[in-house]
């Protein structure tokens, strides 16, 4: 039996925005989850974030073409939830025309602020997700670093903090694969060279080197950048490679000033209704580096 899926993405594969390359890791999850034979992708939104979203939409329209697919492609949110004032978009409307439907999972790997309209607008059509699976949250007091340099921000939550309230609140399960989990893998050149010939892979191989060249010069110490996204189509397709905990969560101000608020997690905390994936078990670390790299054709 294969998953109902929806991809809201900010993917930003061969982007250069600001002077420098964005995020590819997006690129990979969604690669990886029209190649797997048990995930039925029944659409992808798309969201601003890694790229503002005039430059990230055609990306995700490339990547369905150059998988010859028919999978339909929405255009979503270009600025966060506060400056939009909750408006709707061809990507809310997509999902809540599928999840009407017929039940589904939703991959949410860009900032939330779709889900957010969709949690505001259609609170009855998100309570037909399967599940949320979010790139984000982060264990109570964790201040991210890499190799010693940050701290970094929780990325994907932090972009639109109202849009990430509104989903968790209206009670859909969600699942966090954020920093704590991901961080604890890396694809590198080596990675790199084990991609099987392709026409995929001749596409994504120089613009993930432009990356992980950035990644590199960015964080000294990192062998290669970290697969985010992936972890979210992972985690659906094999549970068992993941340690998860039953957690509660809040919003609250982040050590690092007072105007700053992010999503914290714990097993102490109220609304213990949050899925949260804190690592791997014995082997699964290496088993989803190895479905990335096989998963790019």
């Amino acid at each position: 039996m294969t998953l109902p899926l929806i991809i809201d993405t900010d993917v930003a594969l061969g982007v250069e925005h600001e002077g420098r390359p964005r995020d590819v890791d997006d690129a990979y999850a969604i690669v990886a989850a029209l190649n797997a034979p048990d995930i039925d992708v029944l659409g992808i939104t798309t969201v601003f974030g890694n790229a503002p979203l005039a430059l990230a939409d055609p990306i995700a329209r490339e990547i369905v073409a150059l998988k010859g697919r028919s999978v339909p492609v929405a255009t979503g949110a270009a600025e966060p939830l506060s400056a939009n004032r909750g408006e709707t978009n061809d990507a809310v409307e997509f999902m809540a025309d599928v999840l009407a439907r017929q039940p589904a999972h939703i991959a949410a790997i860009g900032p939330l602020t779709n889900l957010g309209v969709l949690a505001q607008r259609y609170p009855e059509h998100l309570a037909d997700a399967v599940s949320v699976v979010i790139v984000g949250g982060r264990s109570v007091g964790n201040r991210f670093f890499l190799h010693g340099k940050g701290p970094v921000n929780d990325f994907n939550v932090e972009q639109d903090i109202d849009a990430a309230r509104a989903l968790l609140e209206q009670g859909v399960p969600v699942t966090m694969a954020g920093f704590e989990l991901t961080s604890q893998v890396s694809l590198g050149a080596r990675d790199l060279e084990r991609l099987r010939p392709s026409t995929v892979r001749e596409h994504f191989l120089p613009r993930t080197r432009l990356w992980l060249d950035y990644w590199r010069r960015t964080f000294p110490g990192e062998t290669g950048f970290h697969p985010w996204d992936s972890a979210a189509i992972d985690w659906l397709l094999h549970p068992e490679r993941y340690v998860a905990e039953t957690r509660g969560w809040r919003f609250g101000e982040s050590p690092d000033g007072a105007e700053t608020i992010w999503l914290e997690t714990g097993q102490d905390l109220p609304d213990r209704t949050k899925t949260f994936l804190t690592g791997f078990t014995e082997g699964g670390a290496r088993a989803f580096l190895n479905d990335i790299v096989d998963g790019v054709h």
